[in-house]
């Protein structure tokens, strides 16, 4: 793979990229919040992620069109960051504008004709709201994926993003789009209770399944089950009523 960064219309992006394309579909793995919160209420310096769960889940994959996408501030410090872009805005215009940018870029790059997106934790926001504006993503998987920030936000009882997007409120533009949902039975930060929350605030659920994983936590316990787990297309389900796993 061949690092690079990609300048978007806010922010630079650091991604990982095949050196050479060999289909015509491009899945992309658009990396977590990384270290956006040293504890409660105290913002990090540095989002860059100090887990590399993505990497080794990417590792495990065995598509061999595979890139990687890091978040707003991640690897790159730009003048224009600062600790509201990776806490309290880090769903919002601006992030998913910039996500949208460098996915078109890196479809450009590779000479690429589809999209396939892989979400991690925050990413997986990132991952669906992408998808909702976009025409050309066959099919989303997401990992410990963050589905619903305001419900999260409100189980955790924390403060509220006025900013941040919410992918139900584009759930019209996702219905038709194939989605495996994957949540660990010990995940304490992203429970199961916000995968089952998005599914069922869904008007149509025929594309959407959820799969518990069990023993796995918000960061361990998934890379070893990967291979396995990314095996598992994403399907529309027409025949039934769609209430997952």
């Amino acid at each position: 793979m061949t690092a690079i960064e990609i300048p978007t219309s806010t922010y630079t992006l650091k991604a990982w990229m095949p050196r050479q394309s060999r289909t015509e579909k491009l899945r992309v793995y658009i990396e977590g919040d990384g270290k956006a919160w040293l504890k409660r209420g105290t913002p990090s310096s540095d989002p860059t992620p100090i887990n590399r769960l993505v990497h080794s889940l990417m590792l495990a994959d065995p598509y061999p069109d595979i890139a990687y996408l890091g978040r707003p501030c991640q690897y790159i410090m730009t003048r224009i960051c600062n600790k509201s872009v990776w806490t309290f805005g880090r769903y919002d215009s601006a992030s998913l504008e910039s996500t949208s940018e460098a996915l078109d870029y890196l479809k450009k790059k590779g000479g690429y004709k589809k999209l396939e997106l892989v979400g991690y934790s925050g990413g997986a926001t990132l991952a669906l709201l992408s998808a909702s504006q976009r025409d050309d993503v066959t099919s989303i998987w997401t990992v410990a994926g963050n589905l619903d920030p305001l419900f999260t936000n409100q189980f955790h009882k924390v403060s509220p993003m006025p900013s941040a997007l919410n992918p139900l409120d584009f759930q019209d533009q996702l219905n038709g789009i194939p989605q495996l949902h994957f949540y660990g039975s010990e995940d304490l930060i992203i429970p199961e209770q916000v995968s089952k929350h998005y599914q069922t605030s869904l008007s149509s659920r025929e594309c959407t399944s959820i799969v518990r994983v069990e023993g796995a936590t918000h960061s361990t316990g998934w890379s070893n089950k990967w291979k396995q787990l990314i095996g598992i297309n994403p399907a529309c389900d027409f025949n039934e009523k769609g209430d997952g796993k």
